[in-house]
């Protein structure tokens, strides 16, 4: 069971962050051109996502986005592509604040944060222990973890990419013995592992079996959130593991090599 540092919720001072100024997320409707110096990556342009196709309901919608995140963190060319749309609104026809749509992806990647460990971006983040971080990547049907367990709920709802730390749960360890899984590769994993969409928190009353806990000690609650649609990279990328829940960017899914070999070469390059 992996439990947060803090007993708290965060998600108030934390909120997926855009800024006021640079490029922002743009609607426009379907049939409708994008607006003036917009870039449309809705259905139809070289940046939709294809998994989206035949997408209707919001768990489609969920598995569309965290299926297409991770496929474009190992397309080097199509990153490439993404990263000249830096400085550009992304206009698409789903709307306005829709966390399930790829325009988010889009933006972040095209533009990264200067600092690759500053807490900003349209994704949140979420540090668990080794295997824990590993395991919540596993597919349920593949008897993979569907609930982390903490000491502090959240309002939030929508992706989350996921970060293994460097400290290792021997509860974990034994939870993923129980469960089957080759445990050492899942210990091993630590860095940007993957995504996943956090649809629910509920207070435990003794549910969620087997993954959820009905408390840690007396007088402390525990609050199970609920993760659906996991993805894993390929190649996990590296960072720095953080308390809490608080905003990321999409782009941490990406090796920092694609994105600093994009940017040099487009140094100086006419828009």
């Amino acid at each position: 069971m992996t439990m947060a540092l803090t007993t708290h919720d965060q998600t108030g001072l934390w909120a997926p962050t855009g800024t006021n100024v640079g490029p922002q997320p743009r609607m426009h409707r379907p049939g409708h051109p994008a607006a003036l110096g917009a870039v449309s990556v809705s259905d139809g342009s070289d940046f939709a996502n294809p998994f989206a196709v035949g997408a209707h309901t919001e768990d489609e919608r969920q598995a569309a986005l965290t299926e297409y995140a991770i496929w474009l963190a190992g397309q080097p060319h199509q990153i490439a592509a993404t990263r000249a749309l830096g400085g550009h609104d992304l206009s698409c026809t789903c709307a306005l604040g829709e966390n399930t749509c790829h325009r988010n992806v889009l933006l972040d990647i095209a533009n990264p944060p200067h600092n690759a460990f500053a807490a900003e971006g349209l994704a949140m983040g979420l540090t668990l222990r080794r295997p824990w971080a590993s395991l919540l990547l596993v597919p349920e049907t593949l008897g993979g973890k569907t609930i982390e367990n903490r000491t502090w709920p959240t309002d939030y709802r929508g992706p989350v990419l996921i970060y293994g730390g460097t400290r290792i749960d021997n509860a974990g360890v034994a939870a993923a013995k129980r469960a089957g899984l080759d445990t050492s590769w899942h210990v091993d994993q630590q860095g940007w592992l993957g995504a996943a969409m956090l649809v629910d928190v509920h207070r435990s009353r003794g549910c969620c079996r087997p993954w959820g806990q009905p408390k840690v000690r007396e007088n402390a609650p525990v609050y199970h959130w609920v993760f659906t649609h996991p993805q894993r990279l390929a190649d996990r990328t590296w960072g720095r593991g953080f308390v809490g829940l608080r905003p990321t960017s999409w782009s941490v899914l990406v090796r920092r090599r694609l994105l600093k070999t994009v940017a040099t070469s487009q140094k100086g390059a006419n828009r």
